[in-house]
């Protein structure tokens, strides 16, 4: 049986509590052994909910464990709910330092629960102390920040995950993946994503966010980082990982109603990012977090030579020659055919149990830290390319940001460009 992933959670704040029930929903896999917030009223009401989520959990197993239907499921309930009952004996370590929680408490890896300012210092003191990280989305603010953490976690020989590769984990997204790098379609040339809201802006349109989302010195970027990394992950993960080489983009701030508070608000709003990779694909993004546009098409659009994908549906070519009365070819008649998709016949771990069964084998999880490096260069590349209003290469971009004087990283964006 594989080895029961003891879990270190850091940051309690409102994202945490995904971390705490995706850990306990796999009791066999994952212990929440200690939690760690520089707010120590946080960490309490952390611990006192992984302890009490136990607890519910257990007697819950317990209940079903009577009346399961086969001796399988009795046992299994019947584990599961042994587990979550050793939480009430264990308990759960607090912290506000999360070099002293490395130190002091026997950890296999790190859940980072934290805004993306910090991301790249506890991934890599984590590592060097040799556990794994599972870190939120986006995983960084810029492309050096996640070259580091990878960089960190590949030395050191752990893992290294982040939350936004759940999109890719289900049956429809690996079957576009295989058709996709088997090629099926034939060479993909060109690609597209939209998606954006009419509105939906945090702490404009949408309230109870950290105020750091409209700061890009501490979120990176706006729509971009906060939900297009979604988009932008899926689409690399689909493609088969090629790497970015050049990047522009365009991006607007200015939606009404404006932003009426005190704090910052550089962050764009609307994003349209134009990508070349090296091997000869290129891809657009259009993302925005408000917009005025209603009743068009959004989705992923994948385009091949033999075939193309339109959401999650599969065309393939199937046309014909046009001959006269000789046999000889006179015309060429395109014709497209939906296909089914032939769906593989396993089921898919959620990202948590994803990142833990990584943990216990030589596998990489879904978005690991390769991908996660090449969606950063491309958020990152996108609102540095708008702000210099020119196309940029990703050398280019890591020289830059090398060269930046600001205390801390970021691209604003000025309204109404």
């Amino acid at each position: 049986m594989s080895k029961r992933i003891k879990i270190g959670l850091i940051g309690c704040g409102m994202i945490s509590g995904s971390h705490v029930n995706g850990y306990l929903a796999h009791p066999q896999h994952a212990e929440i052994v200690a939690v760690c917030d520089t707010v120590d009223a946080n960490a309490q009401r952390r611990a006192a909910e992984v302890l009490s989520g136990a607890e519910a959990r257990a007697k819950t197993a317990s209940e079903e464990a009577k009346k399961a239907d086969s001796a399988e499921a009795r046992e299994t309930l019947t584990e599961n709910a042994a587990r979550w009952a050793e939480y009430k004996d264990n308990g759960v370590e607090i912290f506000s330092d999360f070099n002293k929680m490395l130190k002091s408490v026997e950890l296999d890896a790190v859940s980072l629960a934290t805004p993306p300012f910090f991301h790249e210092e506890p991934t890599v003191a984590a590592a060097k102390a040799g556990k794994h990280v599972f870190c939120e989305k986006p995983m960084a603010r810029t492309a050096t920040e996640a070259r580091n953490m990878r960089e960190a976690c590949d030395k050191a020989g752990v893992k290294l995950a982040y939350q936004s590769g759940g999109t890719c984990l289900n049956k429809t997204s690996y079957a576009i993946r295989e058709a996709v790098t088997s090629g099926l379609i034939g060479d993909v040339h060109y690609g597209r994503l939209t998606s954006y809201r009419l509105r939906g802006r945090p702490n404009v349109d949408m309230f109870g966010f950290g105020k750091w989302f409209l700061n890009s010195a501490y979120s990176g970027g706006g729509t971009t980082y906060d939900t297009g990394v979604y988009d932008i992950n899926r689409s690399i993960y689909l493609l088969g990982s090629p790497q970015p080489t050049t990047i522009s983009g365009i991006a607007y701030r200015g939606m009404p109603p404006e932003y009426t508070g005190e704090e910052i608000n550089d962050v764009e709003e609307f994003v349209s990012v134009f990508v070349r990779f090296t091997n000869g694909m290129s891809f657009t993004y259009e993302h925005g977090w408000s917009s005025n546009m209603a009743g068009q098409p959004q989705g992923i659009f994948i385009f091949g030579s033999k075939g193309s994908f339109s959401g999650d549906k599969l065309f393939l070519e199937k046309g014909k020659w046009d001959t006269d009365d000789k046999g000889n070819r006179r015309r060429y008649q395109g014709n497209l055919e939906e296909t089914p998709l032939e769906l593989p016949d396993k089921s898919f771990p959620d990202k948590f149990r994803d990142f833990l069964d990584a943990c216990n084998s030589d596998a990489q999880p879904a978005s690991n830290g390769d991908i996660g490096q090449k969606v950063t260069e491309i958020m990152s590349g996108a609102l540095l390319s708008a702000k210099l209003r020119r196309e940029i290469s990703v050398e280019e971009l890591y020289e830059i940001e090398a060269l930046r004087t600001e205390p801390t990283p970021g691209w604003p964006i000025k309204a109404g460009i």
